[in-house]
């Protein structure tokens, strides 16, 4: 087995475990859940160590029960760089766990839930096979829906556990009817060989990447399948922290990024994702300033966040959409999981329930505020350089650099800056009223986390602070990612930020931040009733649209079946019944009578028969 596969198969032998031994003590289900993600951390840093970017298909020669199963892998910058996120964020947040689930009587099945779903986001990264690539896929959409419903007695968990499951599987419906065309067309299930051949036919490109795109925007939460994402906050934070940061609605950027090529090759379908990312980015920013919940705000961040990444995607950087990934990763998995120490410490994720924490939670203040910066964009943070380069990819397309119109560099470019002035007044709305102020809701002694819940916030504010500067190295990541990427990029493409992009970023944030100051956001942060605050209404469109129709189906349906075809077949069976009852009426046991009837029987058959030979 090869040190891709054994990358996969380490967390998910730990959920193996996990599930079967239940029964283990709370200290041996915590080891073998962070031993898991640090193993295969370990593993992909070796990876990364080696370098063997020039490899990329590598035959696993693993075998299945019936036939070979096709766990091909791709090894390069690209899939290193994501494995080594990936791993990094899940060993923290299972440390984070151990602190923040210490009540939770199920937690071994929690753990094992979380190792699995690291093994599926690790096989969709190293996957060399789209078959392989479909079961990682898969695997993580089931793992949502456990964690999401983790608390299942709750009706909310329950609810959107459902939700987040039945809303990504309509775009997994698009996803592997694509991944269907593309083996059909090219003759292949290998990735490189597939992109390849349907690079060179723009019709297979624009039907595949547009059906692919479907799952994307399942996946990664983007308009019209975004909803699914604010309410899976029904699960626990840090079950929060890696599916925003580091799972599932990575793996939607991350599959199109592996897939780019095929993309490329369909200046429609790249339209078509900008016009998707500029409704998302900017509309998601907008509905997150109005949120009365922490976790909400978060979530409606991420999928804001997100949009950027498929923004960038669009104009034809695939190097700046893995850079913001990336950078994403970290600040957001800290934010969720200082989200979750506030919520550990104050009892609930209600705006209304905090103010004035600074103070009591040092730690927790200090790591949140470096999220939140990283998130709005300030220099020099991680989240400066990695929006900064999704505006310079927008800026060159606007130049009619790239591969769609200009047209849409343009459209991007401005409504990126105009979010990063939202972004930068939710942000601080949140900041304010989490931090700043009187404090509000119940009369509690708070306190700071204890060491196991704070040190993973310590280890996520060294890559928030420090990893934007790898762009300013030609040696590190970003160039790293593009230089030995076994498949070529639209063009070299610079991540260092240009002076217009700077300008217009600046700006924006310096008035979203006047926003912010002058706004009165201690009044009514418990209304939850606005349009606004209600997702501009998206909901009730699905609610009217799909769910009020099939439900007029389904009673449709009830009624037909009760009133036909139950009807009918009980119809059968009462004149089933009244027959028998009629025959039963000649069978009286009188064999006399019997014996009687069957000679006169026969004794009439021989009369005809005779009469008929006669005439």
């Amino acid at each position: 087995m090869t040190a891709p596969l054994v990358m996969v198969v380490l967390p998910a032998v730990a959920a193996v475990v996990g599930l079967l031994l239940g029964g283990m003590s709370r200290a041996a289900a915590a080891t073998i859940a962070v031993a898991g993600p640090l193993a295969a951390l370990v593993v992909a840093a070796l990876l990364a160590a080696e370098q063997p970017w020039d490899a990329p298909i590598v035959d696993a020669g693993f075998h299945g029960v019936l036939q070979p199963f096709p766990a091909a892998t791709v090894v390069d910058g690209l899939a290193v760089s994501v494995a080594l996120m990936v791993c990094f964020v899940a060993t923290l947040v299972q440390i984070y766990s151990i602190g923040y689930m210490k009540d939770e009587p199920r937690y071994s099945s929690y753990a094992a839930f979380i190792s699995l779903f690291t093994a599926a986001m690790l096989a969709v990264v190293v996957a060399g096979d789209l078959l392989f690539l479909v079961v990682g896929w898969e695997v993580m959409g089931l793992c949502s829906y456990l964690l999401i419903g983790q608390n299942w007695e709750q009706h909310e968990a329950r609810r959107a556990a459902v939700k987040a499951f039945l809303v990504t599987k309509v775009g997994d419906i698009g996803f592997i009817v694509g991944v269907v065309v593309l083996i059909g067309t090219t003759g292949t299930t290998l990735i490189p060989n597939a992109v390849q051949a349907a690079s060179s036919d723009s019709t297979v490109a624009t039907v595949a990447s547009g059906l692919i795109l479907l799952g994307v925007l399942g996946k990664s939460a983007q308009f019209p399948l975004h909803a699914w994402l604010p309410d899976a906050m029904a699960g626990p934070s840090p079950v929060s922290a890696l599916i925003h940061a580091a799972t599932m609605v990575a793996a939607g950027v991350y599959v199109v990024a592996r897939l780019y090529p095929m993309f490329l090759a369909s200046p429609e379908v790249l339209t078509a994702m900008a016009v998707i990312a500029c409704i998302t980015m900017l509309g998601a920013a907008v509905i997150a300033l109005v949120q009365s919940d922490m976790k909400r705000v978060l979530a409606w961040s991420t999928v804001s966040q997100l949009a950027y990444m498929v923004a960038a995607l669009a104009v034809g950087s695939r190097d700046a959409a893995v850079f913001h990934l990336l950078s994403h990763a970290f600040f957001k998995a800290l934010l969720f999981l200082a989200a979750g120490a506030v919520i550990h410490a104050v009892g609930s994720s209600a705006l209304r329930d905090t103010g004035g924490l600074r103070q009591s939670m040092p730690v927790t203040f200090m790591t949140m505020s470096i999220g939140l910066l990283a998130l709005v964009g300030v220099f020099p943070l991680s989240g400066f350089f990695s929006k900064e380069s999704v505006l310079v990819a927008a800026e060159h397309a606007a130049e009619g650099d790239e591969v769609v119109a200009p047209w849409v560099g343009w459209l991007v470019l401005v409504v990126a800056v105009v979010t990063i002035a939202v972004t930068a007044a939710y942000a601080l709305r949140l900041w304010m009223l989490t931090w700043v102020g009187p404090r509000r809701g119940e009369a509690r002694p708070i306190h700071e986390t204890p060491p196991v819940m704070y040190v993973p916030l310590v280890l996520l504010a060294v890559p928030t602070l420090l990893f934007g500067f790898t762009a300013l190295d030609v040696g590190a990541l970003p160039t790293w990612i593009q230089a030995n990427a076994t498949q070529p990029l639209a063009t070299p493409g610079a991540l260092t930020p240009g002076l217009l992009t700077i300008a217009l970023s600046v700006t924006a944030l310096l008035v979203g931040v006047g926003v912010g100051l002058r706004g009165r956001w201690s009044s009514g942060i418990g209304d939850g009733r606005s349009f606004l605050a209600r997702g501009l209404g998206v909901d009730a469109a699905y609610d009217w649209l799909a769910v009020r129709p099939l439900l007029v189906l389904v009673r449709w349906v009830t009624e037909f079946d009760s009133g036909v075809i139950q009807r009918t077949v009980s119809g059968v069976g009462v004149g089933t019944v009244a027959s028998g009852r009629q025959l039963q009426r000649t069978q009286r046991g009188d064999v006399q009578r019997y014996v009687s009837a069957a000679l006169t029987a026969l004794i009439v058959a021989v009369v005809i028969t005779l009469v008929a030979v006669a005439t």
